[in-house]
């Protein structure tokens, strides 16, 4: 079943989004988790180290960390990059974006509301918080536009694109 399922995944996304063979490597990082999601451990070559359990909504204890989490802690440091090189495009002539810009990942797994879909799947709500940028001099149409631009070319974006749900909020 798991791999029809693969498979199925497979054939909808377009041959230019699946195929990685296309990207020319510039940094490869590694993460090996062991165990299982429910009592398992997650290592980095940097010496990160984290334990894994279910959240309490899974039947597990959420007391250590969980798939989604370090999927959202990943995309939203992954997104405010995307966004201070977009502001450099955008604002040749502006300040950078300061240092308590802020970007917060809230990653959803759920059925498919629909039951269309077997399994799991995610759904991201990234919030972008826009006090910070607007010391920096931005109005809140440029906060829309640079938040609009930097999902744009943000690689967990472009990876999630017409994947799963993935909705921009500035609060």
């Amino acid at each position: 079943m798991l791999r029809t399922s693969i498979a199925a995944v497979t054939r909808a996304a377009p041959r230019h989004v699946r195929g990685i063979a296309r990207v020319a490597p510039i940094a490869v990082s590694h993460a090996t988790s062991t165990g299982s999601r429910a009592a398992g451990t997650i290592k980095t070559d940097q010496g990160l180290e984290l334990k894994t359990d279910l959240q309490k909504e899974l039947g597990g204890k959420g007391a250590h960390h969980n798939p989604e989490e370090l999927f959202g802690a990943g995309y939203a440091t992954c997104f405010l990059s995307a966004m201070g090189a977009t502001h450099g495009n955008l604002h040749k002539d502006a300040k950078p974006l300061p240092k308590d810009a802020k970007v917060e990942a809230l990653v959803t797994v759920g059925k498919d509301a629909e039951d269309k879909i077997p399994g799991f799947l995610l759904a991201v709500e990234l919030k972008v918080h826009a006090a910070p940028l607007k010391q920096i001099g931005l109005d809140d149409a440029q906060i829309k536009k640079l938040v609009e631009e930097a999902h744009k070319v943000c690689p967990y974006s472009r990876a999630t694109s017409g994947n799963i749900e993935v909705k921009l909020s500035v609060v």
